[in-house]
């Protein structure tokens, strides 16, 4: 008899996916963690989750929530969050394209040529101006023959 395993999504305790991963690894489960080099240091894509693939029928759940860096299972309600195999696979294809869009964003020196990739934007080379926060930058738009500076997401930007 053949069971279908599904990814479900599990909370870690502060810093210590790499922690939770090596321990369940040792007891042999299957976990995914995307991350990416960034600034030589390798950066976790979704700090305080991991995702773990299992089958609802032959294994053993009940050792997950005792591990040491494992905080619990995210759930919906009453239901356990399963992750379509859809999204793995397109989260593994993006992971090393993710990491070079964020790596590039640390690059972006003031007068760099920029190009926005989504929202009304979407395709609009800019001049990058400066940093604002964690998620947000400062541009240059040339809009009606006039430059605009603008505040926008720092991932809606790819260098030129």
């Amino acid at each position: 008899m053949s069971y279908v395993k599904k990814w479900y999504l599990i909370k870690i305790k502060p810093r210590q996916e790499k922690i939770a991963i090596a321990n369940l690894e040792n007891q042999s489960y299957q976990v995914y963690c995307p991350f990416a080099l960034i600034n030589n240091r390798n950066q976790f894509l979704f700090p305080g989750y991991l995702f773990i693939n299992l089958d609802n029928e032959s294994q053993d759940w009940s050792p997950i929530r005792s591990t040491k860096g494992v905080l619990s299972f995210v759930r919906f309600g009453l239901n356990f969050a399963k992750i379509p195999d859809k999204v793995i696979d397109l989260i593994t294809h993006n992971e090393k394209n993710t990491a070079n869009k964020i790596t590039n964003i640390n690059y972006f020196k003031k007068g760099d040529k920029v190009q926005i990739t989504d929202g009304v934007f979407k395709s609009c080379v800019a001049i990058f101006q400066s940093v604002k926060s964690d998620e947000r930058v400062l541009i240059l738009l040339n809009l009606l023959g006039q430059e605009q500076t603008i505040k926008i997401n720092k991932k809606s930007l790819v260098g030129l």
